[in-house]
């Protein structure tokens, strides 16, 4: 079946490109449109796309870690394509409509590259043209990117792991519950102004221009940095955050057993 170019840009809703950030609606999405006709119609699958940018960010950030002009423009313009398959994936899946209950993993392998791959080759970008430290000291920018990458992983895990345990929980008292976003549908919430910031100021958002500038600008050390401390310190409160709630929700459970055992 070969499918259409009007097809593709169809199957994105209103609603699902106003939740992507400024950078991926100006301009990630429409290029994204032309490459998935030609993915979509050569047989690839929405998760061997997934698969595809998990390799292209692994390699882009092997070419950011060369001490070379030429090799670490190669990285930055593909970790930009990388984003662009991040939509083509998304759009196979949306044109098919075939259910695929491994696609979020797929998907989400891909996506933690940035945050490991990338954070660790800007660190030796960092390394190889810094001018803010002397030589001996530079491989503090590597050590710091490395703690970054850990950080942001450490977190997602955080996040994961408390998603898995509400589930269950709410499984096994027979309190069946979807994993929705409607958290994140009122603009005045907490969640809203959160993932709108982590969108916009994120690896979808200013992040991928932001790579150009430091190229040009030798700027890999001040980027290293900015994104190290919004690493490290969303690892803080995203931690914090969630054992709050895992209390809070104990503690739900506990004076809701107190109460039924009181009536009896």
């Amino acid at each position: 079946m070969k499918y259409s170019y009007k097809q593709i840009k169809d199957s994105l809703t209103k609603k699902k490109n106003s939740r992507s950030s400024l950078w991926v609606r100006a301009w990630v999405r429409r290029v994204s449109f032309p490459i998935t006709y030609l993915f979509i119609n050569a047989g690839w699958s929405a998760n061997m796309v997934s698969i595809l940018s998990w390799v292209l960010i692994f390699c882009a950030s092997a070419l950011l870690c060369v001490n070379n002009f030429w090799f670490m423009l190669s990285g930055v313009v593909l970790t930009n394509f990388w984003l662009v398959l991040d939509c083509v994936d998304g759009n196979i899946a949306r044109v098919k409509k075939k259910k695929n209950y491994m696609g979020d993993f797929f998907d989400a392998v891909a996506g933690y590259g940035p945050f490991t791959f990338t954070t660790i080759g800007l660190g030796v970008a960092a390394y190889n043209t810094s001018s803010l430290l002397p030589n001996d000291y530079r491989w503090m920018f590597v050590l710091i990117a490395g703690s970054a990458a850990l950080a942001n992983c450490y977190m997602r895990l955080i996040h994961q792991k408390y998603l898995n345990c509400f589930f269950v929980a709410k499984n096994e008292l027979g309190q069946n519950e979807e994993i929705s976003l409607k958290d994140t549908d009122d603009r005045k919430s907490f969640a809203y102004i959160r993932e709108q910031i982590d969108k916009n100021l994120g690896v979808s958002g200013l992040f991928m221009p932001l790579l150009f500038v430091a190229l040009f600008t030798n700027t890999f050390d001040i980027m290293v940095l900015a994104y190290s401390a919004y690493y490290i310190l969303s690892f803080i409160a995203i931690a914090f955050l969630y054992c709050k709630k895992a209390s809070l929700f104990d503690q739900g459970l506990h004076n809701e057993n107190k109460r039924d055992n009181e009536k009896l």
